[in-house]
């Protein structure tokens, strides 16, 4: 009995011995097979398919002989300068691995080297990449700002063309009031406005003369605020209301007064005051100078309308506030008929025409506005 255990022992160990000198040739057979077709493909200089044959042999026969040049050959060309498809990442991986084989001097010595060499290259290649990126950040940056300078430009040219077309129309402005404020100034001392060889108006003329014939002169000037001062004018009637809201918040009376200049457009006026005389008037233009609104000049916008008489404070300020919240130029005048009242009025005119065109709008608010001096 001992005798046959020890050679049914016998035979399965030579058994298995058989079976793995038979696996190892099979696995040397195959790996000899991916080495010659890496061999051919080399020769054909189809350096990246046979780097794919090599890798094939290193991972999956190990124990083969042909595992340690098939790593180095992996590795060489993956980096081969005719490989159209160079992988510095992936021959590092395999000089890493070749360099934990057993190696003569020589051999690691080269390794080594190669190793070096790409660890130095794949350093170069990020940062190169690093600067490829900060080079198209700048170029894009730099881009925008000449896009942005060139629109600035362009908006600065506009701006400034727009302001030289303020300027001469402010100055025409104001030659224009202040060619009829000298007119009215000097009716208003009883002086002649037309030339010296021309009879002048005698004191009884000018009190038959009718309003039609005379369109701005006051009635009883003393009753009535006919005269104004313009601080400032814009295109936009945002602007004009900004200013006006600033002017107001200082506690001075203001309203918008709109203007259709031909070949110019639409223009938004901000008027501030009222005064009986030109001369009152002049007085708080350097007022308002002295408080930096430099191009403040007296003007006489004589018509108005009027949405009532109040003698109850709080109800005029309530409607008062009321019509400036939907958009109106809305402000309070002594009333010249009644003692202690006070009227509420809108906007300011230089002609009957230029109020009765906003009459509408009011009607369609709720009030019945009339068109009255101011």
């Amino acid at each position: 009995m001992k005798i046959r255990n020890t050679m049914i022992i016998v035979l399965c160990l030579l058994t298995t011995s058989c079976m793995s000198k038979i696996q190892g040739l099979e696995s040397e057979l195959k790996a000899r097979d991916f080495m010659d077709r890496a061999a051919a493909l080399e020769k054909a200089e189809a350096y990246h398919q046979a780097a794919q044959e090599y890798e094939m042999v290193a991972k999956h026969y190990p124990s083969t002989n042909y595992y340690k040049p098939a790593v180095w050959k992996a590795a060489l060309l993956n980096i081969h300068p005719d490989n159209p498809e160079i992988n510095y990442s992936q021959a590092l991986t395999w000089l890493r691995v070749y360099l934990n084989l057993p190696l003569e001097a020589d051999e690691r010595e080269a390794a080594t080297f190669y190793v070096s060499m790409v660890e130095r290259i794949n350093n170069l290649q990020a940062e190169l990449s690093s600067v490829s990126e900060e080079k198209d950040r700048l170029l894009k940056i730099n881009q925008k700002q000449s896009s942005d300078i060139e629109s600035d430009t362009k908006r600065r040219k506009e701006l400034e063309t727009e302001l030289a077309h303020a300027w001469d129309e402010l100055n025409k402005m104001k030659a224009v009031d202040v060619r009829m404020h000298r007119s009215r100034v000097d009716k208003s001392v009883g002086k002649p406005s037309q030339p010296a060889q021309k009879t002048s108006e005698t004191k009884s003329d000018k009190e038959k003369t009718t309003p039609q014939s005379r369109p701005h002169a006051p009635v009883k000037d003393q009753e009535f605020y006919p005269y104004m001062i313009q601080v400032s004018s814009y295109k936009s009637m945002d602007d004009a209301i900004r200013e006006a809201m600033i002017l107001r918040d200082k506690g001075d009376s203001v309203c918008i007064s709109h203007a259709s200049i031909a070949g110019k457009g639409n223009w938004y006026r901000v008027l501030v005051g009222y005064y009986r005389t030109p001369e009152e008037a002049q007085a708080a233009v350097l007022e308002l100078k002295k408080r930096e609104y430099h191009q403040a000049f007296v003007v006489r916008p004589p018509f108005a309308m009027e949405l009532g008489i109040f003698s109850d404070d709080e109800k005029l300020k309530k409607l008062k506030a009321h019509l400036i919240s939907k958009g109106y130029s809305a402000y309070s005048l002594p009333s010249h008929a009644t003692k202690n009242k006070v009227r509420l009025l809108v906007g300011a005119f230089w002609a009957e025409k230029e109020a009765e065109d906003v009459i509408k709008d009011l009607q369609k608010e709720g009030f019945k506005p009339k068109v009255v001096r101011r």
